[in-house]
C-alpha cells in the first residue's frame, strides 16, 4: 500500500494546489509552442500549394497553344483537357482546405497565447478562449480518428491494438490537460471572489500631522488640491500572499467602509 500510495502522490503532484500554476505555465508553453508549429505547416503547405497552382495555370495556358488529341468521348474534349481539368479542381480544393486549416491555426495560435499571458498574470478570464478552442479541436480529433479506423487501408502500415493504442494516449493526454487548466481556472475564479468579499475598508485620515493642507481661497472661491494620502493609506492591489489575502486599502474619499 504505501508504494501505491507513493505513485499516487507522484502522479498526482503536477494537480497539487502547490505546483498547480506551474503545470499550468508549462501546458501553456507546450501549447504555444505546438500551435506555432502547426501553423508555419499549414503556411509551408499553403506556399506550396500556391506555388502548385500557378505552375498548373501556366501549364494549361501553354497547352491551349499545342495540339489536342481529340477522343471519341461524348463532350469531344482531348484527353489533356480533361486532365488539367481534374488538376485544376484537386488544387482548388487543395488551397481552400488549407486556407481553412491555416485560418484555424492562427485562431488556435491566438488562444494559446491568450493562455499563456492568462497563467503568467493569473486572468482566468484570458482561459475561456483556449478552453472552448481545445475542447472543440479534441472532438474534432477523435471524430478523425475514429473515421479513420474504419479505413481497411489504415491497417496495412500498423496493427490495429497499434493504432488504437496511440488514439486512446492521444486523446487522454489532451483530455488531461484540459482538466488541469480548467482546475487552474476554477482556482482563480474561486480566488478572485475571495478577494471580493475580502476586502477591509481603511478610512484615510483628512488631516495627518505635518501635512499643509491648502483651503479654499477667499478671492476666487476655488479649493486648492488636497494633499497625497500617507503611504499607508494609498490604494493597493490585493494580492495572494504566503500570509493569506492582503487587504485593499481605500482613501477616504472612496469610502469610510465597504458594505
Amino acid at each position: 500500500m504505501y508504494f501505491i500510495d507513493r505513485i499516487i502522490e507522484i502522479v498526482t503532484v503536477p494537480v497539487s494546489p502547490k505546483y498547480l500554476r506551474v503545470s499550468a505555465i508549462l501546458i501553456a508553453i507546450y501549447k504555444v509552442l505546438v500551435a506555432h508549429v502547426l501553423l508555419f505547416v499549414m503556411l509551408l503547405g499553403l506556399a506550396h500549394a500556391e506555388e502548385m497552382s500557378t505552375i498548373l495555370q501556366m501549364s494549361i495556358a501553354d497547352q491551349k497553344d499545342s495540339e489536342y488529341i481529340w477522343t471519341t468521348s461524348e463532350q469531344e474534349e482531348s484527353i489533356n483537357e480533361w486532365r488539367f481539368k481534374s488538376a485544376e479542381k484537386l488544387a482548388s480544393v487543395t488551397l481552400c482546405m488549407l486556407y481553412i486549416g491555416t485560418t484555424l491555426a492562427t485562431i488556435y495560435v491566438l488562444s494559446c497565447l491568450g493562455l499563456l499571458i492568462g497563467t503568467l498574470r493569473n486572468r482566468h478570464e484570458f482561459f475561456i478562449p483556449w478552453m472552448v478552442v481545445d475542447f472543440f479541436g479534441t472532438l474534432v480529433s477523435a471524430s478523425i480518428m475514429l473515421a479513420v479506423a474504419y479505413n481497411k487501408s489504415t491497417y496495412c502500415f500498423v496493427s490495429k491494438w497499434q493504432y488504437w493504442a496511440f488514439c486512446a494516449v492521444t486523446t487522454a493526454f489532451n483530455v488531461i490537460i484540459w482538466l488541469v487548466i480548467r482546475t487552474f481556472y476554477k482556482n482563480l475564479v474561486h480566488m478572485t471572489k475571495l478577494r471580493e468579499v475580502a476586502i477591509v475598508a481603511i478610512p484615510c485620515p483628512a488631516n495627518t500631522p505635518g501635512a499643509t493642507v491648502r483651503c479654499k481661497s477667499s478671492s476666487n472661491g476655488l479649493a486648492g488640491p488636497s494633499p497625497p494620502p500617507p503611504y499607508h493609506y494609498r490604494k493597493e492591489n490585493m494580492h495572494l500572499s504566503d500570509g493569506g489575502l492582503k487587504h485593499v486599502l481605500f482613501d477616504a474619499n472612496e469610502a469610510n467602509y465597504l458594505v
